[in-house]
């Protein structure tokens, strides 16, 4: 139902609808900064600081010609040892990039206490790097915010 004026109702019902139209304004409003404020795709501000700072410049000048955001890595597939089911073993970067010479390099986006929580973090980077950057040639940069 859209009513377009409220002055024809009465003035109870009048209150209701334009208190639960402020309501409703309110959440847009919400809804609104909260996306200015985390963009879709990356799990914290200083991902989205680095991204906004340093990757969309280049792609916009056309250095960086693709960009993968959270791409998945498989450093050992899940297997079973003396009845253990031992689970997979993966590594997400925060960014992918590849740049218009043919260079691939991977960005690695964290906080000093993040850094320090997870503990596996030194392990995944290392195989991850043994794996997959080093043989292929790629470049690993770790940016550490405070």
């Amino acid at each position: 139902m859209h009513i377009d004026n409220l002055d024809c109702l009465g003035p109870v019902v009048r209150a209701e609808l334009e208190k639960q139209m402020a309501q409703r304004r309110q959440q847009e409003t919400r809804r609104t900064h909260c996306k200015r404020r985390l963009p879709e795709g990356f799990d914290s501000q200083a991902e989205a600081n680095f991204y906004y700072s340093e990757v969309w410049p280049k792609i916009h000048s056309g250095q960086i010609v693709d960009c993968e955001v959270h791409k998945t890595f498989l450093l050992l597939p899940p297997s079973e040892y003396c009845g253990l089911k031992l689970h997979k073993a993966e590594y997400t970067p925060d960014f992918v990039l590849t740049y218009k010479n043919g260079l691939t390099e991977i960005v690695e986006v964290k906080s000093k206490a993040i850094r320090r929580l997870q503990q596996s973090y030194v392990y995944r980077r290392r195989l991850f790097i043994d794996k997959y950057a080093r043989p292929q040639g790629w470049t690993f940069r770790e940016v550490i915010v405070d």
